[in-house]
C-alpha cells in the first residue's frame, strides 16, 4: 500500500478510543510512547508496512566481518540501517514500524512444519544462513535449523483461552526484522504486539534516539535485564562467555524468595482450629465442581451437595487462597488444598525445600536441578561441566506449575534451555531416559494425550 501516514486522515476518535481501550495496557507495559499510537492505529487499520522507505539491510562481506566495539564476540553477516535521507526522529509521531513475522509456531509443531509446509524450510534456511539449494527437506538440514532457531526465536503467550492456549507461542520475524542485531546500548526498541481486531502479531519498532542515513539499528536482545551477570547469560546464545568464577552449586533460597511467592498467592492464613472428629457412620456433604468427582464418587459414605455452606468436605480446582474464611465459618470442613501448599507442590519450591536434606545438595531421589528464573548461570556452569566430561546433557524442562506436559521441552541445545527463560518460568532437571538416539527417533505426537506427546522408551510409554 503507498499511502503515507502523512497523507491519511486523522483516526476516528472513537476506533482510535477503542483500540487504547482494548491495547493501552499492552503498549504501556511494552514501553511503546504514547506519541505514536494514533501513528500505529493507523498502520494497522490501513496495513501500511512502511519500514522499506526508512530503512535498509546491509550485508557485510564474510571476509570482512568485525566486532562490534559495545558487543564483543558478536559476529555479523548483515546489519540493519537507516536509508531515508532525513533519517528519524523521534519526536516524529510516525516514527514506528510494523515488523512481520516470518514464522510462528508452537515448539513441538517446529519440526513437522518445517518438513510440510511449502516453502518455509527454504526461507528459513536463507534468513538464517544455512546452505540448502534443494528442494526436500532432508533430515540434517531439519535438524540445523531447529538448532539455530534459538539465536531468532522470540516469544510472546497469550493471556486468555484454556491452559494449552496459554503455552507460549515463538515466532521468528521476517528478513528485516531478524537482521536487527544487538546492542548494548541499542539505538531502538523492538516488542511483539497483538493486534485483537486482526488476530494478528507483529513486532514493533521505534527509535529511543535521533538517527542520521546511514546509523545502524540496534536493539537490546536481553531487554530489562539489569544484573550484570544475568545479562551475561541471557546473552550467551550470541555472545561467548566462560562465566569465569561462577560456581555450580546451588543451595536453598533465602526466606524471603517464599515470602515473595506467599504474597503473590494472596493467601489468607486459617486460624487454629481442631481437627473434627468423624463418626463412622456419617455419611458426608462433599461440594465439589469437578466433573471428575462428580461423576465418579460413588461410594455410599458420600453424598455430593449443590450448598458449600452445609459441606462436610469441599474439594476445589480453584485455589484457595481464604482460608481464614473458611476457618472461622466452616473450622469442621475438610478441605482438598491446605495453606501455603505450593511449596512442595510447585516444582521451583519442591526442588529447593528438597535441599534441605541432610548429607548432600539434594536427595537421591530428585535429578539434579535448577530455577531458570534464580539459577541461572549455576545451571550454565554444571552443563558446561557435564559436556567438559563428555557426559549426557539431555534436560527436561517444565513449567512451575502446569501439568500434562504442556510447555515441556526436552533437549540437549543449551541455547534452547536459555531462551525458555523468556517464556513461562522453568526448571530444568537432568534426565537419564532422554539419551540423544532415543529422544531423536521415539520424541513424537500422541494422539491419546491432551499435551499431544508421548515419550517411548525401552518399549513403554509415558504420556507426559
Amino acid at each position: 500500500m503507498s499511502t503515507k501516514p502523512e497523507d491519511m486522515k486523522d483516526a476516528p476518535d472513537e476506533g482510535f478510543g477503542a483500540f487504547v481501550v482494548l491495547h493501552g495496557g499492552a503498549l504501556q507495559s511494552s514501553g511503546v510512547p504514547q506519541v505514536y499510537w494514533r501513528s500505529l492505529y493507523l498502520k494497522l487499520t490501513n496495513e501500511l508496512y512502511d519500514a522499506g522507505e526508512v530503512f535498509g539491510i546491509m550485508q557485510l562481506q564474510r571476509e570482512e566481518e568485525e566486532r562490534k566495539n559495545d558487543t564483543p564476540g558478536v559476529m555479523i553477516g548483515c546489519k540493519v540501517v537507516v536509508t531515508r535521507e532525513s533519517g528519524l526522529r523521534v519526536s516524529d509521531p510516525t516514527s514506528i514500524f510494523l515488523v512481520d513475522h516470518a514464522w510462528t509456531y508452537r515448539v513441538e509443531h517446529a519440526r513437522q512444519q518445517l518438513e510440510q509446509i511449502p516453502g518455509l524450510l527454504p526461507r528459513m534456511a536463507s534468513l538464517m544462513g544455512v546452505d540448502f539449494h534443494g528442494e526436500v527437506p532432508t533430515p540434517d538440514i531439519v535438524e540445523l535449523i531447529l538448532e539455530r532457531m534459538w539465536n531468532y526465536n522470540q516469544t510472546y503467550q497469550l493471556s486468555q483461552g484454556s491452559a494449552e492456549e496459554k503455552v507460549p507461542v515463538w515466532y521468528i520475524m521476517d528478513e528485516f526484522g531478524s537482521q536487527v542485531q544487538h546492542s548494548d546500548h541499542p539505538s531502538c526498541c523492538m516488542a511483539p504486539f497483538f493486534y485483537i481486531q486482526g488476530q494478528l502479531a507483529y513486532t514493533l519498532l521505534w527509535p529511543l534516539r535521533d538517527l542520521q542515513e546511514g546509523d545502524e539499528v540496534t536493539h537490546d536482545y536481553a531487554y530489562g535485564e539489569t544484573n550484570p551477570l544475568l545479562r551475561r547469560c541471557r546473552l550467551l546464545p550470541w555472545i561467548n562467555d566462560d562465566l569465569e568464577g561462577v560456581s555450580s552449586d546451588i543451595t536453598e533460597p533465602t526466606d524471603s524468595y517464599y515470602e515473595a511467592i506467599a504474597r503473590e498467592n494472596k493467601e489468607q492464613l486459617p486460624v487454629e482450629v481442631q481437627p473434627p472428629i468423624v463418626a463412622k457412620d456419617k455419611i458426608l456433604k462433599v461440594f465439589t465442581e469437578m466433573s471428575q468427582v462428580r461423576k465418579n464418587l460413588t461410594h455410599p459414605c458420600f453424598l455430593l451437595t449443590e450448598e458449600e455452606e452445609e459441606a462436610d468436605i469441599i474439594w476445589s480446582y480453584d485455589h484457595i487462597k481464604d482460608f481464614r474464611k473458611l476457618s472461622e465459618e466452616q473450622p469442621h470442613v475438610m478441605l482438598n488444598q491446605f495453606p501455603c501448599e505450593s511449596i512442595v507442590t510447585v516444582k521451583d519450591c519442591l526442588a529447593a525445600v528438597a535441599r534441605r536434606v541432610e548429607g548432600g545438595p539434594s536427595p537421591d531421589w530428585l535429578p539434579e536441578t535448577f530455577n531458570l528464573q534464580t539459577e541461572l548461570p549455576q545451571f550454565i556452569k554444571h552443563y558446561r561441566l557435564r559436556q567438559h566430561r563428555g557426559e549426557d546433557n539431555h534436560w527436561i524442562c517444565k513449567p512451575w506449575n502446569l501439568a500434562r506436559g504442556l510447555d515441556t521441552h526436552i533437549t540437549n541445545n543449551l541455547n534452547y534451555i536459555i531462551r525458555q527463560r523468556e517464556s513461562t518460568p522453568k526448571v530444568p532437571a537432568y534426565t537419564l531416559a532422554a539419551s540423544h538416539q532415543s529422544m531423536k527417533s521415539t520424541w513424537r505426537e500422541g494422539p491419546k494425550t491432551k499435551s499431544g506427546f508421548s515419550f517411548q522408551h525401552e518399549h513403554q510409554t509415558v504420556q507426559i
